[in-house]
């Protein structure tokens, strides 16, 4: 069995190489799936991240979910490897966090009992429901709060029928992975 930082370096290299055309046709796909989710249509609190590089574009998914109505709701990292949700609206100020991605600075935050929908990053997802993250454990600790409806995005080279990587007994299993066409 490859090992979890094997898998996950093997995963980006992937996300890296797919063509332009590839990841723009399966990332409007995995939207419009995402958008006609009968969670996401019901759903008043949603959280998604701010996507890096090789990560699936989530501003589509913020942007929609401001034209819906919705409140919309993205991390910060706190120490102890834990997270706070901000609210992302029209004042919303962001700063480099030390991993160099965008963080809010300011916004409510949002309990995690208050969340309708999750959109979960990770770099490989299975069918079956459980993920492998980027190993900081931020969402291990984080979803075990919270009883929305927890969704995956996965492009191509991010899907899998079953995990090759150990699940451990504190993963927490995603409702929905989304997998987009592989051609």
């Amino acid at each position: 069995m490859p090992t979890k930082a094997a898998i996950r370096q093997q995963t980006i290299q992937a996300l890296n190489a797919m063509p332009a055309d590839l990841r723009q046709r399966a990332s409007a796909d995995l939207y419009q799936q995402l958008f006609a989710l009968p969670a996401w249509q019901n759903a008043k609190h949603v959280a998604t991240t701010i996507s890096g590089g090789f990560e699936l574009a989530t501003q589509p998914i913020i942007d929609r979910a401001h034209a819906d109505g919705k409140v919309i709701a993205v991390p910060a990292t706190l120490p102890h490897r834990q997270m706070a949700f901000h609210v992302v609206d029209g004042q919303t100020t962001f700063a480099t966090s030390s991993f160099g991605l965008q963080e809010l600075v300011n916004g409510a935050i949002i309990e995690p009992a208050a969340f309708d929908l999750i959109v979960v990053p990770g770099l490989v997802f299975a069918t079956t429901g459980e993920r492998l993250g980027f190993g900081g454990g931020y969402y291990d600790r984080y979803l075990p709060q919270t009883t929305g409806f927890k969704v995956a995005l996965a492009l191509p080279a991010q899907q899998t029928r079953e995990p090759s990587w150990s699940v451990e007994p504190f993963d927490v299993l995603l409702d929905a992975v989304l997998m987009a066409p592989t051609e």
